[in-house]
């Protein structure tokens, strides 16, 4: 049994899960003690050899960007894809440092133009001849991306028609959430010359943890998806947050074609 299994059977995010069974504290405190009983029936054995073995984690800034990259990539994909189908070819767009915004590069329409602080984006937007900007600053090797005051003065200078950001973690109550303070500047700054925001999150990075947020969930105008565990629909709905969920949609598409091939 795994921690993605005792997210499925209670209905919340996988890093809701973490931190529960990590003797982390969280607000829902039934829904701690719900995470809690599963665990125990399930009889979840946490692994931290074969953790550490799986996964590269900078002290400073969490699971490295390598790492994070191939985890759940088909949904990041999907997630991605639908966000492009929201750009006109015309727009100046800014990608942030996350993994789901870096598949962003594969599918932005032609005819963009591109500024990042994302190497990661670098290549496969100039391979598809998008004329793409790269922005100064410190090189993170754990984020695949540049951070620092010049970052930050290069992105209030380039405003944006939108802006694509990624966020650790989702609280939904309190708002955007990254482990490490360097990079709250460069995202505050762009959200903040930007005419749309748009999040891209995968589902398991919602939480409602009482974490300390970079910025509130209204400053983004949408929020695309794979889909959001039933744990935090309430809170964002009360948040009146806009979300676009890949993954209902396409559940909704193939019961209405009468199944998976219709």
């Amino acid at each position: 049994m795994t921690i993605k299994d005792i997210a499925r059977k209670v209905g919340t995010s996988a890093s809701t899960v973490s931190r529960v069974v990590n003797g982390l504290n969280i607000r829902d405190k039934d829904l701690a003690r719900r995470i809690l009983e599963t665990a125990a029936e399930l009889d979840y054995q946490p692994n931290e050899a074969g953790r550490r073995l799986r996964t590269g984690v900078d002290a400073e800034y969490g699971p490295v960007f390598e790492v994070r990259s191939r985890e759940d990539l088909e949904a990041k994909r999907a997630i991605a894809d639908k966000a492009a189908g929201l750009v006109q070819p015309s727009d100046v767009v800014v990608l942030d440092s996350g993994t789901t915004v870096a598949q962003m590069a594969y599918v932005l329409p032609t005819g963009v133009i591109v500024y990042t602080n994302s190497l990661a984006a670098l290549q496969p937007l100039a391979k598809r001849g998008i004329p793409v900007h790269v922005a100064p600053g410190l090189y993170v090797p754990a984020m695949a991306a540049v951070f620092g005051p010049e970052t930050e003065a290069y992105f209030a200078s380039h405003g944006s028609s939108v802006y694509f950001l990624s966020s650790a973690r989702v609280d939904v109550r309190t708002g955007l959430f990254n482990l490490h303070p360097s990079t709250y500047g460069v995202k505050r700054v762009a959200l903040e010359h930007a005419r749309r925001k748009i999040l891209l999150v995968h589902h398991d990075k919602f939480c409602d943890s009482g974490l300390t947020a970079f910025a509130p969930l209204t400053a983004v105008d949408l929020v695309v998806t794979d889909f959001v565990p039933p744990a935090f629909r309430e809170p964002l709905a009360q948040a009146g947050v806009q979300v676009l969920e890949t993954a209902r949609e396409r559940a909704t598409a193939v019961e209405r074609g009468g199944g998976e091939h219709a």
